[in-house]
């Protein structure tokens, strides 16, 4: 790998060194090109200068209008190529006194030439004799002259250096170009043995660890439909359990409902009689006894209820939940709303769990959401191909938050509905509020033990 790494590392380096080396060479032929315009612009310049210098002398000795055009049009133009010198040549140079000087002289040139021109104007032939100024006019321009020859060798040395940098580019790549390719194919051919070698190592190795892992499959898959049978044991116990604590909430449900309902009932009637006998005296201690039978009656029933709620047994899901979301509203002034379809699928079995559900998430409602509606909605929803019910207990208020996934009162309800063959969701109801889910198929995990005579009488 270490080779690869190399070989790979060696063809990038090519690469890199190449884009560079481009990079570089372009660069130089931008400078090449750039002190290549420069001489041009100079040149230009000065054929301008010259055709100033011409027209002006032409004016002067002749007088005539026409011989002025070459002065004129060189003025015109004269503007752009000083500025086009100015935007290169301070790239160019750090010294800008040269062009400093430059643009000095040549101000002062054309300040003599329009003097001169409004002298011819003025005196008419008499300018001619003017020595001075020819003088003036000679020193300047050669002054001129001297100045542009530096900035034309200037640039033409800057081609030199331009060429021999692009001269030592290309040696420098050329070199690169074939050293560096060389050694990554040898460093791969190198890679490429080696790998070859161990691929027959590592073929060796598999062959044997894979009479290896024969062994360990086995054990795995023995131990593997063990632990599936045990899993399948330990569901079967928790569902069984869970029916047999929902058998003895409903025989405690009875046993309140007979015996305890049945002593206040007694007490309730010994008292009338009492009341009968003593009428017309009025005994105060009777109407307390009173009373208190028909507290302990009411006690039994709300005892029985809570145990194992009559209805479910007697009636259906819809007819308990009802009956006890209208409880739920007046005890807590919460508004609820009850909207269950296809209810008569569910089993038995099934509709317990479903039942309890619905009671932990009304608890946790009350407890911690703040709401003041609450609505809990059925239906028959099929899950790929396993028919199945889905109920949901819908909120109002301030929604999950930042309830621990793992708190008892969700954990409970998970449990419950995986128990049953479901699933469970909890999360944020759509607007505001707090929404679980529970979806539970219509067959039972376990079938339905045998019901007792004793509990097919009470039933």
């Amino acid at each position: 790998m270490s080779l690869l790494v190399a070989a790979f590392l060696a063809f990038v380096g090519t690469a890199v060194g190449a884009s560079h080396s481009l990079a570089e060479l372009l660069e130089r032929d931008a400078e090449r090109s750039q002190a290549l315009r420069t001489q041009t612009e100079l040149q230009r310049l000065l054929m301008l200068l010259i055709d100033i210098e011409t027209g002006q002398r032409g004016f002067i000795i002749t007088g005539q209008q026409p011989f002025l055009r070459p002065y004129e049009d060189a003025l015109g133009e004269l503007a752009d190529v000083r500025t086009g010198l100015r935007e290169r040549l301070p790239r160019q140079s750090a010294d800008t006194t040269m062009l400093g000087r430059l643009d000095a002289l040549i101000d002062e040139r054309l300040a003599q030439t329009r003097q001169t021109i409004a002298r011819r104007l003025a005196d008419g032939g008499a300018a001619m004799h003017d020595l001075s100024a020819y003088v003036d006019g000679k020193r300047v321009m050669d002054e001129l002259r001297f100045q542009i020859e530096q900035l034309t060798r200037e640039q033409q040395r800057r081609v030199a250096m331009a060429d021999e940098a692009t001269q030592t580019v290309r040696q420098r790549t050329t070199r690169l170009t074939r050293l560096l390719p060389a050694g990554g194919l040898a460093t791969l051919a190198v890679a490429v043995a080696l790998m070859l070698r161990e691929r027959r190592l590592r073929d060796r190795a598999e062959a044997a660890l894979r009479d290896a892992n024969a062994g360990l499959e086995q054990q795995v898959a023995q131990r593997t439909e063990a632990l599936s049978h045990a899993l399948a044991r330990i569901r079967s116990f928790a569902v069984e359990m869970d029916r047999s604590i929902e058998a003895e909430r409903r025989r405690l449900a009875r046993e309140v409902h007979d015996q305890v309902g049945q002593v206040g009932t007694a007490i309730k009637m010994l008292t009338l009689s009492l009341r009968a006998r003593l009428a017309p005296r009025s005994e105060p201690l009777v109407d307390e006894l009173q009373e208190m039978a028909e507290e302990a009656i009411r006690s039994a029933r709300h005892i029985s209820a809570e145990l194992r709620p009559p209805l479910l047994d007697e009636l259906g899901l819809e007819a308990a939940l009802g009956h006890y979301l209208q409880a739920l509203g007046r005890q807590s002034g919460l508004t609820t709303e009850l909207d269950l379809s296809d209810d008569a699928l569910l089993p038995p079995e099934q509709a317990s769990p479903l039942f309890r559900i619905v009671q932990e998430a009304c608890t946790n409602v009350l407890r911690h959401a703040q709401a003041r509606k609450l609505r809990v909605a059925g239906r028959g929803l099929a899950v790929g191909a396993r028919p199945g019910y889905e109920l949901e207990v819908i909120d109002d208020g301030r929604g999950p938050g930042s309830t621990r996934p793992d708190a008892s009162g969700l954990r409970n309800m998970r449990e419950r509905a995986e128990l049953a063959g479901g699933s469970f969701d909890f999360g944020p109801a759509p607007g505001a509020g707090t929404c679980v889910r529970v979806w539970l198929p219509l067959e039972s995990p376990l079938p339905a033990p045998a019901a007792s005579k004793q509990e097919e009488a009470w039933l």
